[in-house]
Parts: C-alpha cells; structure tokens; sequence
C-alpha cells in the first residue's frame, strides 16, 4: 500500500530539487580561457593550468592541442607553450577573473612585467556571449590580434561567433592571417620541459 504523505514529501522534495537544478542550469555559461607558460616545466605549468579550471568546471569540457609558439614581448624569452579550454561556469565574469588571477598566484606566477615571461597565464577569452568593458574586458580586447590564442580557440571553437564582430572564429582566424605572416605552430604531443 502506498503512503499519500510519503508520496506527497517524495513529489515535493523533487520539485525543490528540479527547481534549484533548473535555475543553475539557466545560469551556467560557456567560458574560454587561454592557457601559456613559457618557464619550465612549461607542460606541467599547463596541466596545473587545467587542474585548477577542471575544479570550477560545470561540464562541457574541451580543450585544443598545446601549442609552442615563439614569445611576444621583451626579447630574451623562451618559446611558449599554449593551449584554449572551454567549460560550463555558474558564477559571475568577476568571481571567474578572480579566480584565474589567484590560480596563477597559487601556481607561481612571479611579476615580472607586462609581456615578460610567466609561469603561468590564464587569460578569459570569453563569457558566453557577454560584452563587458572594464574588468574584465569581454570578449578578451586583444583575441582577434593574436595567432596563438586564435589557431587553439578555433582547433575547439571555429563556429563559436564573436559577440564584438558576429564573426566567427575562424573568420577571424583567417582574417588575421591574411593580414600578418602566420608564426611558426609546434604540436606537442607528450610531455616536455
């Protein structure tokens, strides 16, 4: 025999979950965030990288080839290595900047400088389809200007539509290449220094 009140407590119980549920989901949005290092061990700098964003991830996980890629700045810096992930976040486009620049923190990133060489970066590329000026800057100021970020971005996103100029990736990526020389891509496929 089947007890209407625990029948009652069971339905009622499920509908505060699927609420809660319903209401995370809608506010979950697809994040971008590129990943370089370019002090050793540059590969175990990565896989820290993404250990530390695989914690805040809400699913939806990707992530492009690493990349070696020649420096951009001050001369005198080793090549760099690079990647793009892309997960589901719940928080706000403020909490997750914070977060990166604390992960870098964390995972020894010294101040060196603008341009110099780090052990870790971890720059938002973007926030679903948020525009935002200020900090931080949505979609990231400098994306469609840099090949290292773009040819990653596009190995996982090529149709994702930038929210500044309704391209896609990969019109950007070939628009850029059509106005610079494309810089040299190492593949990395097993773990360097």
């Amino acid at each position: 025999m089947v007890n209407k009140s625990e029948v009652f407590h069971f339905f009622a119980h499920f509908e505060h979950f699927w609420n809660n549920y319903i209401s995370a989901v809608d506010s979950l949005e697809r994040v971008f965030v590129a990943l370089g290092s370019n002090v050793p061990p540059r590969w175990v700098n990565l896989f820290s990288g993404r250990d530390m964003l695989r914690r805040i991830s809400s699913g939806g996980w990707m992530e492009s080839p690493v990349y070696e890629t020649p420096p951009v700045g001050p001369a005198g810096q080793g090549p760099y290595f690079n990647q793009v992930v892309s997960f589901m976040y719940s928080g706000t486009p403020k909490r997750l900047l914070n977060y990166l620049k604390g992960a870098e923190i964390l995972l020894g990133r010294k101040d060196r400088g603008h341009w110099n060489s780090r052990e870790i970066d971890l720059d938002l590329l973007y926030y679903g389809k948020f525009v935002q000026a200020g900090r931080p800057c949505i979609p990231h100021p400098e994306l469609d200007r840099r090949q290292f970020v773009l040819v990653p971005l596009n190995d996982i996103a090529p149709d994702w539509v930038d929210s500044l100029s309704g391209c896609t990736v990969n019109s950007l990526l070939q628009s850029l290449l059509a106005r610079e020389e494309k810089i040299p891509f190492r593949k990395i496929t097993e773990v360097e220094p």
